[in-house]
Order: C-alpha cells, then sequence, then structure tokens
C-alpha cells in the first residue's frame, strides 16, 4: 500500500492511494477512509475509499436546498456493473460490480469483485482506477467524479480502455431524503417517485421527483433504460458502529447502458443536479475554485515566512487547501451572506467554531473580505446581547445558547484588525459594545459579571452553555456552570482587544474596560490557580447551599486553562503560566491531540464507544481533540517567550498532526480520537472525519511558530 501527497508549492496537494492487492489492506489509508468534496454552499459529496456507502451522509450529492444548511441526500450511489462475455473472463463470473454493497442479511450483490487498484483525492475531484482482468489482459476503468464550486451538482466520468467487447450498466440509487435521517427498511416504494424522461439534446436520463426533491440524471450520449426498482437493505458500517439504524431502501429509477468495443478508448459522462440548476460551466466553475485556493496557499506560506523544510511546506498546503470547504454561502437572511461549516457531514454554521475557526481558515490565507463578511453575518443575527450558538438546520429560528462564542467574536474582531491593519468597522465596533455590555449588565442564560470578583458567571445545573456541551436524556455529562476559567481567559482578552481598538476614539471608555479586565484578573489569580497539579482551577461552581455565597473550586484537571495562556491579552504571572503549562502538557497532550480529562480522574472515559449515552458521557472526558493541539502550542510558545525550542516543539507536533490527512481522513482531520491509545500506540479517529477548528488552529499556529520575525499579538 503506498500513500502519497503531491507537495509541488505551485500546485494544490492531492492524496493518492495504491493497494498491494484490491483487498487486505494493513496500514495507512485503508479502503474505508472517508473523502469530502464541499461545494461552498453547504452542499457536499462524501464516501469511502473503495466507493462502498457507509453513513447516511455519504452520497455523490447532498445538496443544500437554504444554504448552507436545509441539506438532503439525492443521490446516494452509483450501481456499475460490469457484463463479460464468459468466453473472454477469466473466472466464472459474468458481472463483475466496482462497488461491494453490503446488505442486511450480511450478503454482497452476486457475482461481485472490486478490482480497486488505485484512488485520488484533490480539491474538486476523486479519481478511481479499476482493472478488471480478463484472458486477453485488463479492462482499465478511470472513474472522476467532480463537484463544482457554489452549484447542487456533480458530474461523473467514465474512461474506459478494454481488450474484449464488454459492457457495463450504470444504476443510480437515490435516497431523496433529509441528510440526517434514512429510508428505513419497507418505508419507500416506488410509487413514492415520479419519474419523466428528459426531452434534452445528446442527452439520455430522467427526472426523478419525492414531494418537494427533483433531481435530473442526464447521461451524454449513452443509452437510458427505465426499470424502476427498490434496493432494500442496504447496510451501512458506520451507522451500526455508532449504535445507529443501519438499514437503508434506495430507490432506481432505471439504468444507463454503457457498450465497451474492444480496443476503442471511451469517455462517457453523467450529470446528477438538483432540477434548480440549469447548464452548469464545469470548467470556468473549476478554474475559480482553483485559483482561490491556490492564492489561500500561497498567502499561507508567504504568512509562514515560506520555510524551507519541504514537510512543513507539504503540512501549510495540505491544510490551507483543506480550509476551503468550510468556507460557504449563507442566503437565509436578507443578503446573502458568508459562514463557516463547523465540520462534515453533520455540523451546521456554528458561533463558536466560527469565531475560533476564523483565523486560520481565512485570515492566515489572505481571505479578509470574506472574514469580515463571516463577522457580518453572526453580528447581524446577534440577540441579548449574543451571537448565535449556532444556525438551524432547518433554517429555524438561531439558537443562542452559548456564553462564549460571543467572546469569541469579539477576539476575532481583534484579529481581522490585526490582519488587515484596519480600523475596527463601525458596524462591528457597534455589536462588540454591545457584546461587552451585556455581559457587564446580565443577559439571558444567567450570564453577567460578579461585581465583587469581575468573573463572568453562566448558566444552571440544567444549562451548557461552554464548548464542553454535551448533553442527552437529562444528564449533562460534563457540568461547568458558574466561572469557568476558559470563558474568564475570554472576557479579559475581549475588555482589553477591544479598549485596544477603541482606544484612540474613546480613551475615557478604554481605560474603563482595561480596569475591569485588570480586576478579573487578580480574581483568577486569587480564585483559580494551585488548582489540580498545580494548574489553574477548571470551573468555580456555586455552592448549592441555601446561601449561594460561596464558589466549590473543580478538583478536574482539563485542558480549558489553556487559554489563559494562549489568549494575547490576558497575562497572568510567570509563576501561574509555568505551573499551567507544565500541568496540561504532563498528563492531556497526545499525538493527536488535548485529552478533555487527566487519565487519573474517576469520570476519564479512555475510549469513545458504546451506546450515543456511552459515546455523550465520554465527549468531554477523556477524548481527545485535535483542535486544542493547536492553542496548547500558542501557550507553551507564550509562556517561554517564543523561544527556538518552544516554537521547534510547536513545528514538530503540528506536523505530526497535519500527517493525520494522509492516514485517517482523506485531506482532512477527524474531530476526536480515542483518549487511550491501541496496541500500536495509535489513537482511533471517529465523531466527525472533516472537522473545521482541526484544521483551522493547526495551520494558525503553526504559521505563527514558523514566523520568527512576527510580533505576536
Amino acid at each position: 500500500m503506498k500513500t502519497t501527497t503531491n507537495t509541488d508549492p505551485t500546485q494544490i496537494p492531492s492524496v493518492s492511494w495504491e493497494p498491494k492487492q484490491p483487498i487486505g489492506l494493513s496500514v495507512g489509508l485503508s479502503a474505508d477512509a472517508e473523502w469530502v468534496l464541499a461545494m461552498g454552499n453547504g452542499s457536499f459529496a462524501m464516501g469511502s475509499i473503495d466507493a462502498t456507502p457507509r453513513r447516511r451522509y455519504h452520497g455523490l450529492l447532498i445538496a443544500s436546498q437554504s444554504p448552507p444548511v436545509q441539506r438532503v441526500n439525492l443521490v446516494s450511489a452509483m450501481d456499475e456493473c460490469v457484463r463479460i462475455s464468459q468466453e473472454h473472463c477469466c473466472t466464472p463470473e459474468l458481472a463483475i460490480r466496482l462497488t461491494k454493497f453490503r446488505f442486511g442479511d450480511d450478503q454482497s450483490p452476486p457475482i461481485t469483485m472490486q478490482g480497486l487498484v488505485g484512488f485520488e483525492h484533490s480539491h474538486d475531484r476523486c479519481v478511481w482506477t479499476y482493472h478488471i482482468p480478463t484472458q486477453q489482459g485488463a479492462i482499465s476503468i478511470r472513474k472522476t467524479l467532480t463537484i463544482p464550486d457554489r452549484t447542487n451538482a456533480a458530474l461523473l466520468t467514465y474512461e474506459i480502455q478494454s481488450p474484449v467487447d464488454a459492457a457495463m450498466d450504470l444504476t443510480p440509487l437515490l435516497a431523496m431524503r433529509d441528510f440526517h435521517e434514512l429510508n428505513h427498511a419497507g418505508s419507500v416504494g416506488i410509487d413514492d417517485f415520479d419519474t419523466s424522461t428528459l426531452n434534452e439534446p445528446a442527452v439520455e436520463g430522467v427526472r426523478v421527483d419525492r414531494g418537494s426533491l427533483g433531481v435530473n440524471l442526464r447521461g451524454l450520449h449513452i443509452k437510458w433504460t427505465n426499470q424502476q426498482t427498490i434496493y432494500t437493505g442496504i447496510r451501512l458500517d458506520h451507522e451500526t458502529h455508532r449504535g445507529q439504524p443501519d438499514l437503508e431502501d434506495l430507490f432506481a429509477p432505471g439504468h444507463w447502458r454503457i457498450e465497451i468495443s474492444k480496443g476503442i478508448s471511451q469517455t462517457i459522462q453523467i450529470e446528477l443536479a438538483d432540477v434548480s440548476v440549469g447548464t452548469v460551466d464545469w470548467n470556468g466553475l473549476a478554474d475559480t475554485k482553483t485559483k482561490r485556493i491556490q492564492s489561500s496557499i500561497n498567502h499561507a506560506l508567504s504568512s509562514a515566512s515560506n520555510p524551507d523544510d519541504p514537510a512543513v511546506r507539504e503540512s501549510i498546503a495540505m491544510l490551507a487547501s483543506a480550509a476551503d470547504a468550510y468556507v460557504v454561502d449563507r442566503t437565509d437572511l436578507k443578503n446573502g451572506s458568508t459562514s463557516i461549516i463547523a465540520g462534515y457531514p453533520w455540523f451546521s454554521d456554528w458561533g463558536r467554531d466560527t469565531m475560533i475557526a476564523m483565523p486560520g481558515l481565512l485570515l492566515v490565507t489572505g481571505r479578509f473580505d470574506e472574514a469580515l463578511d463571516a463577522l457580518t453575518t453572526f453580528a447581524n443575527a446577534r440577540q441579548d446581547g449574543l451571537i448565535p450558538n449556532r444556525f438551524d438546520d432547518d433554517a429555524g429560528p438561531a439558537h443562542f445558547n452559548t456564553v462564549d462564542a460571543s467572546l469569541w467574536f469579539v477576539h476575532a474582531c481583534s484579529q481581522w484588525c490585526g490582519a488587515t491593519s484596519n480600523p475596527l468597522p463601525k458596524s462591528l465596533d457597534a455589536a462588540c459594545s454591545n457584546i461587552l455590555t451585556a455581559y457587564s449588565r446580565g443577559t439571558i442564560h444567567n450570564i453577567g459579571v460578579d461585581p465583587v470578583d469581575g468573573l463572568v458567571t453562566a448558566g444552571s445545573e440544567d444549562t451548557q452553555l461552554t464548548w464542553m456541551d454535551a448533553q442527552r436524556g437529562g444528564v449533562t455529562f460534563t457540568p461547568r456552570h458558574g466561572k469557568s476559567i476558559e470563558i474568564q481567559a475570554l472576557w479579559i482578552n475581549a475588555l482589553r482587544a477591544y479598549a485596544r481598538l477603541i482606544n484612540p476614539m474613546r480613551p475615557t471608555e478604554a481605560t474603563a474596560l482595561r480596569a475591569q479586565a485588570d480586576l478579573a484578573q487578580e480574581s483568577i489569580s486569587a480564585l483559580m490557580t494551585k488548582g489540580p497539579s498545580r494548574g489553574l482551577v477548571d470551573c468555580l461552581t456555586p455552592s448549592s447551599q441555601t446561601r449561594a455565597s460561596h464558589w466549590e473550586r473543580s478538583n478536574e484537571l482539563r485542558p480549558n486553562q489553556i487559554f489563559a495562556l494562549s489568549l494575547p491579552e490576558v497575562q497572568l504571572p510567570v509563576a501561574v503560566r509555568d505551573d499551567a503549562i507544565h500541568a496540561v502538557w504532563e498528563s492531556l497532550i497526545t499525538p493527536a491531540g488535548v485529552r478533555t480529562l487527566s487519565p487519573d480522574d474517576p469520570s476519564y472515559h479512555p475510549h469513545y464507544s458504546g451506546t450515543l449515552m456511552d459515546r455523550d458521557a465520554a465527549y468531554h472526558n477523556g477524548t481527545v481533540w485535535p483542535w486544542l493541539l493547536g492553542p496548547a502550542c500558542e501557550a507553551l510558545m507564550r509562556t517561554r517567550g517564543f523561544d527556538d525550542v518552544s516554537r521547534a516543539t510547536t513545528i514538530q507536533r503540528l506536523t505530526g498532526l497535519a500527517s493525520v490527512m494522509t492516514r485517517d481522513s482523506v485531506g482532512q482531520i477527524h474531530e476526536i480520537y480515542d483518549a487511550d491509545p491501541d496496541s500500536n500506540g495509535s489513537h482511533r479517529p471517529d465523531g466527525c472525519p472533516a472537522q473545521a477548528w482541526s484544521i483551522a488552529e493547526t495551520l494558525r499556529v503553526l504559521i505563527l511558530a514558523c514566523n520568527p520575525g512576527s510580533e505576536p499579538i
């Protein structure tokens, strides 16, 4: 097995895969490793290297009906069956399927063989290469799936060469449902779908409608046969693994037939498109996306002072290319705008994730206008002094159950000003002022400043307002209501950053804000130091006694204290920072990211597995998060004065993390990893296979470490 990347800085990186054998992979990317192709409007295609559907979210065309949400799985897969007459076949098989579907009875379709010998993934396409043996040599099939920019369509291209006469049937399998749901066994029938023949020049195919959903299936210069059927009980392995319903029925409206002639090269194209899509300029859209991503890579390398180390350049190029997937259009507001998808496949655009990821996705890649647009998107949606925690999957009202997203927003505004050397625009100035005033005076979810110590308190036993927000069945798995350490760090950082931005215009107001920050910082030193392993206390929780004037110190060692060390405006005493760095790096740092709880804690979960309740219990109680490694490394560098050793450690750690993009998830970084390694010393990936802040924070801090001439702010 060979995994390679194209790392020429003049080209966009790609990931390729070649097995020693068509099956039985043992190292590197496995056949079930997942890829995603994002269209820039919330729509995407997603699957595994061997093209076998394994999730409800796998599909050739998952289209957003209200960008970037209301997503539907229109076309799940293509059943590709090569038919060879027995006289040319080196085995008894006559029908050879390129995709090995799994069924509920654990039986694959009869007479099945894959023949997959190669796979390549780049920013806008996946390519599969198949060799099918015959007595006269191998039939070669090169299949390419291409997605356009900001258009709900997909293009399948088949390049075929054969030493014998043969045929191939291509049967589209349609889900046509909400992408979170499944067509459970027996839940759909042929009568649920309306089909009509397309009447277009040189095109054969059909339009299929199911309720409000419609898709056009266009084959160019290829014969279509109406033959409606239901593929029943397709098993989705990842759903089985997650303890979810795992069987689905799919509608097949018919098939295209390719007649393969001996010795003649053929190229066949099939377009899959939402019925709202007109003519697609495939070349023009591809050129637009390629230029955009190449510009991002060039800017990122320049931001890193164009490092000489090829491994570092490779990591930066891959991360900058991957970053593009998360930047999306949002069109459900009064005007079109920009937002950031938190992860693929199931996340929408979250306020917290957007603000944390923005510097790495958009600022270090030079996409300043889009960053401003995204900031404006969330500023315009704020309510009660809060930006949304997330926008709704179904285009309903935004959700505001967060204490940290709005403070991250102020930080992102400050970072935008620093990256562009521009003053804070009036609309963002108003938003930042509104947020800080709301926190000072008090707002929803018991969010407000304690006048005694200047610290922010938030929430109750029934709420989860920080990023450690797992809750299910009335169970709060990481109760952190009260005064959480990262919220205090974000509060201090927001006050001082905003004061710095407005000082030239409103110095009196700036002075008052700095005084608030000073009080809060003094209170951290007085109330939240000398915690577990001499690190910072994770949370101060109000006593359950009748007179709730007492605050109980958490005895859990968690990573949230790193933000009191990594955020640029927080300036804790040197001894406090040294103790906190030692506590975090001694117990929580792994090659895959940062543990969310010390292994010594009785609530520690070494593995993310089991039922949904089991998984939620582990989610922030040990489970490793890659995105935290960036701020953990930044905290180390800031504590060590950005010396050569801390920079070198950061580069080594983050290039190591970036290497998982050719090992665990194709060209992306997972959301989470198991807290404990397996017998081979590797942490198993899980959760979302493509996560915005995993990419963004790795890229941002890697660039920061590579630029010794920069003035860290």
